[in-house]
């Protein structure tokens, strides 16, 4: 069984693969989890887990108290689990340990390098900035005396040599800045996004409209292709119910909303 944290793109650093693990596959998902964090000396582990995915794309996260035979489109034979942040804290200046900081940044990059990350091009050229800073320390003219050095990372899809220059520029703003500021700089500006944290998972409301829902710290989040259109904050909401491909959330005190789902939820 093979398991990665994530890693996209050469700009990240890398982590060593940890070794195979070994397990019954009677044991459940969670002691699985726990070894995980144990090599990593993880001690906020409660943000993180473990997905995987099938062929046909859809993926899951490992269920902690399922035993691992029993889990849904996991294979026992070759197995590749990643190592991902699975609840996105609000606030991460409120996280304790540096190293989880440090993963939390792994996850912005590749949300970011992915297009899951979704933002205007000045905030996309600022939080890779923090990146460049974070992992080459100072703009030094004689370095990088053109955008040209930034051209081996890749931060957003489609990325041009305007967005480098913009992150250039941002780069020498960040004189004096170490590792650790830089990373936690990038946690703040990326919190402020709207998708910040937000995995999408495709439906359709009564009508028929497509949308995709995404949960997140405030509640459950409804999106007409990457707008914003509803939020049920977890204070209202009364009970949620999923049978078959139906999902129901009911309110309190009154009201409710249900949405049929065309893919398979995977919270």
């Amino acid at each position: 069984m093979q398991l990665y944290p994530y890693k996209e793109g050469e700009n990240e650093a890398t982590f060593k693969r940890l070794e195979f693990l070994l397990f019954q596959a009677k044991a459940l998902g969670r002691v699985l989890f726990d070894q995980v964090c144990k090599q990593l000396h993880l001690l906020e582990a409660d943000y993180f887990g473990l997905e995987y995915q099938e062929p046909n794309g859809t993926k899951y996260w490992l269920d902690l108290e399922k035993p691992l035979s029993r889990q849904v489109g996991l294979s026992l034979v070759d197995t590749l689990l990643r190592f991902c942040v699975k609840f996105y804290t609000p606030d991460p200046a409120q996280l304790e340990e540096e190293f989880t900081r440090y993963l939390f940044c792994l996850q912005i990059k590749r949300d970011l390098a992915q297009g899951l990350l979704q933002c205007n091009d000045n905030t996309a050229a600022l939080m890779a900035s923090y990146i460049v800073q974070a992992e080459c320390g100072d703009y030094v003219v004689e370095d990088y005396p053109d955008h040209t050095y930034l051209s081996t990372y890749k931060f957003v899809p489609n990325q041009d040599h305007e967005l480098e220059r913009r992150i250039m520029e941002n780069h020498k703003k960040h004189a004096g800045q170490s590792p650790a500021e830089a990373d936690l700089n990038l946690l703040e500006t990326s919190r402020r996004c709207e998708l910040y944290g937000m995995k999408m998972h495709p439906a359709k409301d009564h009508e028929g409209v497509p949308l995709n829902l995404a949960v997140a710290h405030m509640g459950i989040v409804v999106f007409q292709n990457f707008t914003k259109i509803n939020t049920f904050s977890w204070a209202k909401i009364r009970k949620i119910s999923f049978k078959r491909k139906r999902f129901l959330v009911k309110l309190h005190p009154e009201g409710y909303v249900s949405i049929k789902i065309i893919t398979l939820i995977n919270f």
